[in-house]
């Protein structure tokens, strides 16, 4: 072989590379509504969404340390009724100019705040929640909107009804990742769907240690029937969500199983191991496991069709193709990895930037820098600066909020719930 046909092999299949990836990646562009979900990303900041944080737990405060990130989000406002000052501090050190105060209602009087993250305990965010929008600030209410269904479809309701911005806290709708991976399901890639399975482990007890019997009532609210939705509302709700926005449908019966295997001296009244199977209306089924007793595994999303698998972990992907499936070409060229007993095709957010960019995802791979948090947050603050309206309402929020507590009433009966219709309407 002569050094010039060398040179043109090469060049043709560098551009067929490049040609075969631009082809598949148009999957991206697929669904313009989701797409318009995802955060700014690189694109020059916006200027500055003057904002505040009511509830400074573990996630307030993670929430704070992303808005530090961002760098055009200020902290101007931190809230929280506990005012030990140990806690106050471990808020207060992330956002060291944000003024404290103990009352929410001082914050929403600031005419300086414009959004407002309601990070509480879920069966606290209805009067935050409600009251914030009254007072026309933007709205991030974490998932689920609450733990009573009839206080979720008053923040559902009250939402729709302002003009101000509201944004469910459902982190998944948000990350690049799982956008990708959509727009390959709704290009045809995956085939018809045959079933699904998603899975979160993560050994550790939701006790929480506190100085006064009072304090921890307060701070153990996952403990508890009365506060809380278990496992199913408070961690299975944003992978049900991902499967219902998949599938592009709403589940249609549930039946679920769960028990106390770890943790009871925790006094736990909550399961902290649960099993279920959600049906949607074509038939598919949606496998879903959760414990707090053990951490193999992690955490992932599956969708399985005649074509393909596909497995989502956060910010990493990969498509496990059957060998009678039709060849897309890309795929001859993209990087594989070994997953488990299977070689996937690794999938790669952001790859037309990439290649734009004169760069081969299958070498840079998925950015993992930015969760999943950051991008829901990023969304968020980019539809407040352009007042675009958040793809992920009041309605998906509350829809997210009904089966994560319907999931979590067949689970704690060991029965099977069917969704009326009704169920999901505001």
């Amino acid at each position: 072989m002569t050094d010039q046909n060398h040179l043109n092999r090469r060049d043709f299949l560098k551009g067929a590379t490049l040609t075969s990836l631009g082809i598949a990646l148009a999957a991206e562009e697929i669904n313009a509504h989701a797409q318009a979900a995802q955060p700014a990303g690189d694109t020059p900041a916006g200027p500055p969404v003057n904002c505040a944080v009511i509830g400074l737990g573990a996630q307030g405060r993670e929430i704070l340390a992303t808005l530090a990130k961002l760098g055009n989000a200020p902290a101007v406002a931190i809230c929280d009724s506990y005012t030990s000052p140990p806690y106050v501090k471990r808020a207060s050190d992330i956002a060291p100019k944000a003024a404290f105060v103990a009352e929410y209602g001082k914050v929403l009087e600031n005419p300086d705040v414009k959004a407002v993250f309601v990070a509480t305990p879920s069966h606290l965010h209805k009067p935050i929640a409600l009251d914030a929008l009254a007072a026309g600030k933007h709205v991030y209410c974490e998932a689920p909107l609450a733990s009573d269904l009839a206080d979720a479809r008053a923040i559902a309701v009250g939402a729709a009804a302002s003009k101000a911005l509201f944004q469910a806290g459902l982190q998944y709708r948000a990350n690049k990742m799982h956008n990708h991976v959509r727009g390959f399901v709704l290009s045809g890639a995956l085939g018809a769907p045959v079933g699904g399975r998603g899975q979160w482990h993560k050994k550790t007890s939701w006790r929480r240690g506190a100085p006064t019997p009072e304090r921890q009532k307060d701070l153990n609210w996952r403990l508890f029937k009365e506060t809380s939705l278990g496992l199913p509302g408070e961690v299975g709700i944003h992978q049900f969500d991902v499967a219902s926005w998949f599938l592009k449908a709403l589940p249609v019966k549930v039946s679920g199983f769960g028990g106390v295997q770890v943790w009871s001296s925790d006094g736990m009244e909550v399961q902290d191991t649960i099993q279920c199977v959600l049906e949607y209306p074509s038939g598919v089924r949606f496998v879903y496991d959760a414990t707090l007793g053990n951490s193999f595994d992690g955490t992932y999303e599956m969708l399985m069709g005649a074509n393909s698998a596909m497995l989502i972990r956060d910010q990493r992907a990969w498509m496990f193709k059957e060998t009678d499936s039709p060849l897309l070409g890309w795929e001859v060229y993209a990087r594989k990895d070994k997953v488990g007993d299977e070689t996937g095709v690794a999938l790669v957010a952001d790859s037309t930037k990439l290649i734009a960019q004169g760069k081969e995802p299958g070498k840079v791979g998925a950015d993992v820098t930015k969760t999943a948090l950051y991008q829901a947050i990023d969304s968020f603050l980019d539809c407040v600066r352009t007042n675009k309206k958040p793809a992920t309402g009041a309605l998906e929020g509350y829809q997210a909020t009904v089966v994560g507590a319907r999931v979590q009433e067949a689970c704690m009966g060991g029965t099977t719930v069917e969704f009326q219709k009704d169920w999901f309407a505001i």
